[in-house]
């Protein structure tokens, strides 16, 4: 810097602040499931040349739900966007943020990868579809859906030229089983 070598200086952080990014915070959870899945899909990614930033702020502590249950949908949209993401020229980037506040566990998944169009949208969650050409898929988001339905959570995707987005919220209590539990 002393020097004004800042192209220099620039290219130099760019890899050193990519590799901080992409461990931010990412195995601290109490999750031991969710920290393996989230180490093999960055390995995955960054094998496609697919960079992937995880910025984790909670523990996932008292999430109420089985831990293989939320693996399940994790690894489902993360690699739902590894695939789309094989379409794209650009650099490819998957953004995963984990928080939580005082009422919901919120997972936010973003990918720059091609838009989803209204019509898919619209089937998105449904038993059998998909939009891919191999035989056997078309069953992952139905799951995922059927899983946070079972937790009372929800998912909301929105898609537009520049970036897709799966928001997850999970609720810190489950009343409707609590209830169940508490008159059996």
């Amino acid at each position: 810097m002393e020097l004004e070598e800042y192209e220099e200086a620039k290219k130099y952080l760019n890899p050193v602040f990519k590799n901080i990014m992409k461990v931010s915070k990412a195995l601290k959870t109490a999750q031991p499931a969710v920290n393996a899945l989230l180490q093999v899909k960055m390995e995955t990614a960054e094998n496609q040349d697919i960079d992937l930033f995880l910025d984790i702020r909670t523990d996932l502590k008292n999430i109420p739900m089985e831990p293989w249950n939320l693996c399940i949908v994790l690894a489902n949209i993360i690699d739902n966007s590894i695939t789309c993401l094989a379409e794209v020229k650009k650099p490819k980037k998957i953004y995963i943020e984990m928080d939580e506040d005082i009422n919901y566990y919120i997972f936010d998944f973003v990918n720059n990868g091609p838009p989803i169009t209204e019509y898919q949208l619209a089937d998105i969650f449904k038993q059998g579809f998909t939009t891919k050409k191999e035989h056997g898929h078309g069953m992952g988001l139905y799951i995922v859906s059927k899983i946070l339905e079972d937790v009372n959570g929800t998912i909301h995707v929105s898609s537009d030229i520049e970036k897709t987005s799966f928001y997850i919220q999970i609720p810190k209590v489950n009343n409707d089983k609590e209830r169940t539990l508490k008159e059996t």
